[in-house]
């Protein structure tokens, strides 16, 4: 007997029996809805964690190494242990020459102590450091109005700054700051831009959100620091690992500045990548996580198709022998349930996909509205491919869990199924 699979009468029964077991129908359909949503939930949260932990530093220069000055530790050619020193510009000559065309930038900074800042009528106490156009490059943070300082700003010395959205705030309110003016110690700076960090997670040496910077050159002169620098960044090409030059990086200037050779203790270094590859490990262990607890729900979501498909098939036992007595064939029977079993389980499967990536997209606007500080989860969202993956999977889970008791079933000869109740 040949069987077609989009007989009419054959998808209006399907359809009649559907909604006719309304009670036994949501409840199928629940259990496919709640495991495609879940997981999709679970994947697109996974992702946005990992975007929240690494997506702020995939344009930062992490093949980078943070030097700051330390007291030294061990004397050294007729020098006194215990000796401050600053870096210097031979530094920055020297380190040029060695890296050649492998060096990317190199990035001073000076930090100084917490300064008054005020505006005439509003003043405050805030941190004040000194950087160049390139830090933007290693510390995650966004201008939020005006610009970033330059090298205009830098060769010329300029009397500009950029101030923390915090430091906006509290100073001017809800007002523009860009383009007014204010006094720190004794001096008019121009404002020409507001910034705040956009990742909590990463340390910064100067908390762009809460400071006021200038350009370096410009802090040197106003705090009498000409030549000196409590901090470099060296950062290399890609292509040119810093782990593979950083110890000669180290011996250049502790050869300058008359530094033993083995006092480690006479500089703080931190190379990003280091910094950054813990991220990874993290995120990756929580996306094992997420997608073990996804699958599992996947799963659990099948053995209560396949529990609620069983009762179905055992409680339609006494239908089967009827249609059966009256000469209905077994892969026609066969061929319903399963007919119901996809109506029910993609129906519910498209839906538990809408509804989650709806949910992530709530999600999303929810964090992106939450301006004032970092969030751990960024732009969640779920590839299409698992989404796809997961609903084929519950959908055929939902067929075999359907075929399976009814095959079961049709080997029950058609008298004894009469007798069923």
């Amino acid at each position: 007997m040949k069987i077609k699979l989009f007989d009419k009468d054959l998808w209006q029964e399907v359809i009649y029996t559907v909604t006719q077991q309304k009670l036994r129908s949501l409840m199928t359909m629940f259990g496919v809805f709640w495991g495609v949503f879940m997981l999709v939930v679970l994947i697109g949260c996974g992702i946005g964690i990992k975007n929240g932990i690494l997506g702020k530093c995939l344009n930062l220069a992490t093949n980078s190494v943070f030097i700051e000055t330390s007291e030294t530790t061990m004397p050294y050619q007729g020098l006194d242990r215990d000796r401050s020193w600053s870096l210097q510009d031979i530094d920055i000559q020297d380190i040029k020459i060695f890296l050649g065309d492998k060096l990317d930038f190199i990035s001073p900074i000076n930090v100084d102590d917490e300064k008054e800042v005020t505006t005439g009528v509003v003043s405050g106490t805030y941190l004040v450091g000194g950087i160049s156009p390139e830090y933007k490059k290693v510390i995650p943070e966004k201008v939020v109005m005006g610009r970033y300082i330059n090298d205009i700003d830098v060769r010329g010395s300029r009397k500009v700054c950029m101030i923390g959205k915090q430091v906006s705030k509290e100073l001017f309110g809800s007002e523009n700051p860009c383009g007014r003016e204010i006094r720190l110690d004794g001096l008019i700076f121009k404002i020409v831009g507001v910034v705040k960090q956009t990742n909590d997670q990463i340390d910064a040496y100067i908390p762009p959100t809460t400071s006021v910077l200038l350009p370096i050159t410009t802090e040197q002169e106003i705090f009498n620091r000409r030549n000196k620098y409590s901090t470099l960044v060296v950062s290399l090409k890609d292509n040119f690992p810093i782990h593979d030059y950083h110890n000669k990086i180290y011996s250049i200037i502790k050869e300058n500045h008359h530094i033993h050779p083995n006092d480690d203790e006479a500089m703080t270094t931190i190379i990003l990548s280091d910094l950054y590859s813990g991220y990874d490990g993290i995120s990756a262990g929580i996306t094992l996580l997420i997608w073990i607890i996804g699958i599992g729900t996947l799963m659990a979501g099948l053995i209560g198709i396949a529990n609620i498909m069983l009762v179905m098939v055992n409680e339609r036992t006494h239908e089967m022998g009827v249609r059966r007595a009256l000469g209905a064939h077994s892969e026609v029977i066969i061929r319903q349930i399963m007919l119901e079993a996809l109506v029910l389980t993609f129906v519910a499967g498209i839906i538990g996909i809408v509804a989650g990536v709806w949910t992530l997209t709530g999600l999303n606007s929810i964090f992106t509205g939450m301006d004032d500080r970092s969030t751990l989860i960024e732009n969640p969202m779920v590839p299409l491919a698992p989404a796809l993956a997961s609903l084929f999977i519950i959908v055929v889970g939902g067929l075999l869990a359907g075929y399976v008791p009814a095959r079961r079933a049709m080997k029950i000869k058609a008298i004894e199924a009469l007798r069923e109740e």
